[in-house]
């Protein structure tokens, strides 16, 4: 995977959750701090674990596959994705929808 920028990575997540679009417009309308890669996963696990029940296995299996992709590079995305949104999952309470489908690597950087 080559190194994406933000605006590619906002586009890969409203591909596999559209409705997503919305929220992420509002969310940085409000937004008060420096918008960043790391920003915006922490933006979109809210939007992740409240509507996981309304995902399909298919959005799912996307995603999962664009974290097992991204966390094979040691870059900013691989970063912000581990510490903003792989930690996290437990605490939502939003794991064990997509952890069988995330690769080793991936599943060692969730915070138990």
């Amino acid at each position: 995977m080559k190194q994406r920028n933000i605006e590619e990575v906002e586009i890969v997540l409203i591909n596999i959750f559209p409705s997503y679009a919305e929220q992420l417009k509002e969310d940085k309308k409000e937004q008060e701090w420096e918008y960043s890669i790391h920003s915006l996963f922490q933006d979109f696990i809210h939007y992740f674990s409240s509507n996981i029940e309304e995902f399909n296995s298919k959005q799912l299996k996307k995603m999962a596959s664009f974290i097992n992709e991204a966390v094979e590079i040691d870059d900013n995305l691989e970063n912000a994705i581990s510490t903003c949104f792989l930690e996290h999952l437990y605490q939502v309470n939003s794991v064990k929808q997509i952890k069988p489908m995330l690769s080793k690597l991936a599943k060692e950087k969730l915070s138990a």
